[in-house]
């Protein structure tokens, strides 16, 4: 595995990338107003949201060409408030008016670019509006010729305060997931989860499981039992992910874990074709096994579990059902030039603070990232050389 981070202008660099170059993009643009990085030439400085989203369509019909025809695209992003200017007058006497005490944007005020003014203007943008750029950006993407095929929330349990008393705190962004055409790569078993829910033959006896340590157990009248065979689901689109600090970043960072099973679905574990890049595909097997309970008569409880219990201490009551498990029994190319294996290649086209490539490298892949600002590449590279120790060994003479 290996990882480049090329210096300068998304467009420009995309521009100079081979067609069907990546298997998967993971990535977050600069978010509309929220800041400005100090950089010639930045996106998300736009006077207008519609400016925005149209030098991003523009960004984004370079990254469709990079891309596999069989490939797919997370992009995440978050919105903005429309904020107010408030009176004039009291800006000048050094005090907030009473008209302005709302205009914060995801940390940005927008009293400090008074060319916003045209967004209001165009957009009928009112104070406190929200502007909805992501679903701006998705529709436009989806009208350039991308397949929209996923809203997926990310729940943020641990959200940046907001001093709002007049609705919710935000506590989630979008994360859309995009594709070139109808047919893609996407292993759903790499990132299915355990099946806890009201739905037949999942977990569904309610209030009654724990989780310790990455295990599921099931509560019982003589303490906790372990449970042994679960059946899994396919992911949902709610993802509940805890904001991740990077000390040495002055912007915000995608956590890992947001990252990480969108390269682990579009890509394969296994490797891809070293000739023509085709990714190899799982091989799985189903199995459906019925197992027998064992307990005090008489006081099975209510409701339905499916599973095998594992007792860890005295007598427990349980109902047991079908069990579906799904295993991993080999791998098969999905072309016939019998070929070397290689990683898969993950590409950033906003690489920042380097956490697709930190991800990419540290689940097997192949990764190229594209920066703007220079000091963001010198820190993201030694990023992720610091977390990859056999990729230091691999560069030392």
């Amino acid at each position: 595995m290996s990882f480049r981070i090329l210096q300068g202008d998304v467009l420009t660099r995309l521009r100079e990338l081979p067609d069907g170059y990546a298997h998967c993009v993971v990535t977050s643009p600069p978010y509309w107003g929220l800041r400005d990085y100090g950089v010639e030439g930045q996106i998300g400085q736009e006077p207008t949201p519609e400016e925005y989203v149209l030098k991003l369509v523009e960004v984004f019909r370079e990254v469709r060409r990079v891309l596999r025809s069989d490939g797919t695209c997370w992009l995440n992003l978050g919105d903005t408030y429309a904020g107010y200017w408030g009176d004039a007058n009291a800006k000048k006497q050094g005090r907030r008016s009473s008209a302005d005490t709302n205009g914060w944007t995801n940390g940005f005020h927008m009293n400090a670019r008074p060319s916003f003014h045209q967004a209001f203007d165009e957009l009928r943008l009112k104070p406190k509006d929200l502007v909805g750029i992501p679903w701006m950006l998705a529709c436009a993407l989806r009208s350039d010729g991308w397949w929209l095929r996923s809203d997926i929330i990310w729940h943020k349990p641990n959200p940046l305060p907001e001093s709002v008393t007049d609705r919710p705190t935000k506590s989630h962004e979008y994360l859309f997931l995009l594709t070139r055409s109808s047919s893609y790569y996407y292993d759903a078993e790499a990132i299915s989860e355990i099946a806890v829910g009201d739905t037949p033959g999942n977990l569904t006896h309610k209030d009654t499981t724990a989780y310790e340590n990455g295990d599921v157990h099931m509560r019982t009248k003589a303490g906790l039992a372990k449970v042994t065979a679960v059946s899994r689901r396919n992911k949902r689109s709610v993802w509940t992910i805890a904001v991740e600090a990077f000390s040495e970043a002055h912007f915000a960072t995608f956590p890992t874990k947001l990252v990480e099973p969108c390269i682990l679905a579009g890509t394969s574990e296994h490797g891809c074709c070293a000739r023509c890049g085709a990714p190899w595909r799982r091989i799985t097997e189903r199995t459906h096994t019925f197992q027998s309970g064992s307990g005090k008569a008489g006081h099975a409880p209510s409701g339905k579990f499916t599973g095998s219990v594992q007792a860890e201490s005295g007598d427990y009551d349980i109902r047991l059902g079908p069990v579906v498990t799904t295993a991993t029994i080999g791998w098969k190319p999905s072309c016939s030039c019998s070929a070397e294996i290689l990683p898969c290649t993950v590409l950033d086209p906003f690489n920042g603070a380097g956490t697709t490539g930190l991800v990419a490298l540290r689940l097997g892949r192949h990764y190229l990232g594209i920066e703007l600002n220079p000091e963001y590449v010198t820190m993201s590279e030694r990023r992720i050389r610091e977390d990859a120790p056999l990729l230091r060994q691999e560069e030392q003479p």
